[in-house]
């Protein structure tokens, strides 16, 4: 008797250089987590494509494609992924997957059927202040040929009302897909929490928690700056305010805010926590602080749920949908609500765990399996209704 026919794999390329490398926040920890769990959906037959080789061994469980080598003055990237474009013309995915808006001119000749896009959402257009020349091209893009995806995907109805805004995109392309973000956090307990985080990063005295890249949007200044007003109003709160976040563009004067502070002493800046260290960070800290100015998502929201800490963030742009009832809500420009509301916390031990308790709660609403399925669902609708 003839054996069934086999069905024909759909063949998807994932542009999965912005995890190689980097460390894991971001887009960084997103194109992980996501690629992860896509990988195990058999129906597709999946092509890996970075720049560089790199020993992960995300990279064995899939074909990999490094695009052609070559080093140039300026621009050396994107002429890499255009020869890219150039060597599989032939071969032709049929969905090639990007997971930051990054997109360099001439995307659209990637040789694939439909063509997608994680934005997450508009931040990067609608940042204040100075930015580098290469996100200027990169938004400049998107905002002239958003047209030419087939999807573009949000982490939130905040960040896909964004992507339409500040990207001129058409609202029928545009998705929200939320993250995961609780899977690999638990409520740990708070002693061994803090020895950890004392043994290897010499955090001896209790303390306020920021997890965030030292960029504007962060807000961080307003942190220190709040938690010098809360230092000074209530003498008692010895606190230590710790700042995990990598220095990036900017982060000079958020540096010296610190240095300055007449709580200097009491302002740790660590540059990274090991990923397996994290959950002991968030479940060590007395209450996590978050107030960003502008998230397509805010994962450390939910990382500081899922580790049993409460939370403070910002009333503003995804924050208070992903935050939902378990956080407490602040305006992230007003330096006295973010000092009332951490003082408020501290010093309110039934407020603490109630809030503790409701983070562990909405914290399981997130999953990176549920954001793989939902993903891969785009990609079949798309080539369905090609």
């Amino acid at each position: 008797m003839d054996s069934a026919p086999q069905t024909k794999k759909i063949k998807v390329a994932l542009m999965s250089y912005p995890m190689d490398n980097r460390l894991g926040k971001g887009t960084a920890l997103y194109t992980r987590e996501l690629i992860n769990r896509i990988l195990d959906d058999d129906r597709f037959e999946f092509y890996l494509v970075h720049y560089d080789k790199v020993d992960d061994p995300m990279y064995q469980r899939a074909h990999e494609i490094i695009m052609p080598r070559l080093k140039l003055p300026v621009a050396t990237r994107f002429v890499r992924q255009l020869l890219f474009f150039w060597k599989y013309r032939n071969v032709k995915f049929d969905v090639i997957h990007w997971f930051q808006p990054r997109l360099y001119p001439f995307f659209w000749w990637a040789p694939a059927r439909v063509l997608v896009a994680t934005l997450h959402g508009g931040g990067d257009v609608s940042a204040k202040g100075a930015m580098p020349l290469s996100k200027r091209i990169f938004n400049s893009t998107l905002i002239r040929f958003s047209h030419r995806l087939g999807a573009m995907i949000a982490d939130s109805s905040a960040g896909n009302a964004e992507i339409v805004e500040y990207y001129q995109a058409d609202p029928k392309r545009v998705h929200t897909i939320y993250l995961g973000g609780a899977e690999e956090y638990a409520a740990l307990d708070k002693t061994q929490a803090r020895a950890v985080m004392r043994e290897k990063y010499k955090l001896e005295k209790p303390f306020i928690l920021d997890v965030s890249r030292l960029l504007p949007h962060k807000n961080v200044d307003r942190v220190i700056q709040a938690y010098a007003m809360m230092r000074h109003a209530h003498p008692e709160r010895l606190e230590e305010l710790v700042i995990v976040g990598w220095p990036t563009f900017g982060h000079e004067r958020t540096y010296e805010l610190g240095r300055t502070s007449p709580y200097a002493a009491d302002i740790r800046f660590v540059d990274y926590v090991d990923q397996q260290d994290l959950n002991a960070a968030y479940a060590a800290a007395e209450i996590f602080v978050f107030p960003s100015l502008n998230e397509g998502f805010g994962l450390p929201v939910i990382e500081a749920y899922a580790s049993g800490t409460p939370v403070i963030t910002s009333n503003v742009t995804s924050l208070p949908e992903i935050a939902g009832d378990a956080g407490l809500i602040i305006d992230p420009y007003d330096v006295s609500a973010i000092a009332e509301a951490m003082h408020k916390v501290l010093s309110d031990p039934a407020l603490k765990a109630d809030l503790a308790s409701r983070g562990l709660a909405r914290a399981k609403l997130f999953s990176w399996r549920r954001t793989a399925a939902q993903t891969t669902a785009i990609y079949t609708d798309l080539l369905s209704g090609e």
